[in-house]
Parts: structure tokens; sequence; C-alpha cells
């Protein structure tokens, strides 16, 4: 299965973006994932946010999956194979995870299959202009639109996707680890550090990335 990371800044958010690509690309290194980052703008009146969509589009037909996440999260590393996830619903052609409360998702992580399905639904999703301009969280961005099309079951996406509970795929607090790592009996894939500050995300990932590079170089010289 060829699998690919997706990950999106620009030079605004690069000070903690280019520490969680560093992060991820030791574990796509581990599990021999592809990574790639773009700061490419495709559109002139949107907020960064929506240039997930675009980069899928790009990149979704070199690929039999493509995984996006946000530039302020980051995987962890001893989280198992996501593609050993990705087989567990071959049927699906998009996997999600919820928003911390459950009752929304959260785009800020999500898995894309190659499929006919799949383009047109990013198409609906990251070009409808009625839809953005109808958006009813614009505060959320893309993710405004997502809850809409999931709510309205637009192109019967409900039937296309598997949706996660919150703390399964991604988890937003440091200390939330243990608790779904208990709760689960596994690592949650991904922190993502969703509502926090420059300062708050820059110190969060600098420290994950030492103690990893530590780590790595201990396994190394044994």
């Amino acid at each position: 299965m060829k699998v690919c990371v997706l990950m999106y800044y620009d030079d605004k958010i690069k000070e903690y973006a280019k520490l969680n690509y560093e992060i991820n690309s030791l574990y796509c290194k581990k599990y021999k994932l592809d990574l790639i980052s773009s700061n490419k703008k495709t559109y002139k009146e949107r907020h960064p946010a929506w240039e997930r969509l675009p980069l899928i589009l790009n990149n979704l037909e070199n690929y039999d999956y493509v995984i996006w996440i946000d530039a302020d999260a980051y995987f962890n590393y001893d989280s198992e194979n996501i593609i050993e996830l990705i087989e567990k619903t071959p049927d699906k052609n998009f996997i999600f995870s919820n928003d911390k409360r459950n009752d929304h998702v959260n785009s800020g992580f999500f898995i894309v299959k190659n499929t006919e399905y799949s383009i047109n639904l990013i198409k609906l999703w990251g070009f409808n202009n009625n839809l953005y301009k109808n958006n009813p969280k614009p505060e959320w961005w893309d993710q405004g639109v997502l809850i809409y099309i999931i709510n309205k079951n637009l192109l019967d996406i409900k039937n296309n996707c598997i949706i996660y509970d919150y703390g399964f795929l991604q988890y937003f607090k440091e200390d939330e680890l243990n608790i779904f790592n208990l709760k689960y009996n596994k690592i949650p894939f991904v922190h993502h550090q969703a509502g926090k500050n420059t300062k708050y995300r820059v110190n969060i990932s600098k420290k994950y990335l030492d103690k990893l590079n530590k780590d790595l170089d201990i396994i190394a010289e044994k």
C-alpha cells in the first residue's frame, strides 16, 4: 500500500510547523510513508486552512491513501503503523476523528482513499462557492463546511466514512495521552495542539522532538 502524509504551512507558523515536520518525518521513515509539505497558495481570499483540500487533490492520484495532518500536530512515534488502521476499513473512503465533545468532526487529521468518490467529495468540500459562502461556522473555515456536509449527508458521506471518537486518533492536551492510552489500550496516533498559541506549540513540539532524538540516539548506540 502506497501512503503519503501531507502538511501545509507558511512562514507565519513555521516556527512550530518545522518542528512537527521533523517529528512526522521520523514517524514516516519508521513506517515507510512518504511525507510532503507545501507552502503553495491556491486560494486568494481564504484562510490557509483551506489549502489542505487542493493539496490533497494534487497528490491523491499518486497514492492509495493520503493522510492529512495539521501543522500544529505530530504523530506519536510509538503509536502503531497507521496503515494497520487503514486496513481495518477498506470499504471507507474517509477516516475522520471527532472533536473534543464528539459532537462533530475535527479536520486537523483525516485519511482519504484514492477513489472517484473521494475526489468528488474533496471538490465539493473545497471548491463549491455556495457551501463556502453559506458556511454555518465560518470561524472554523473548511471544518465548518465539512460538518455541514456530514450533517446534511451530502454525497451520502455517512456511508462513505468512519468517524472515530475523540482520543482514539488524536488528542489535544498533553496530559490526555495516558488517559486515552489506558482507555483504548493503544497510544493515540496524533497530538494535535488545537487552539494553542505559538509559544505553547513550540515548547511542546521541541520537548517531544528533543526526547525522541535522544531516545533514537540511545537505540542506535546499542
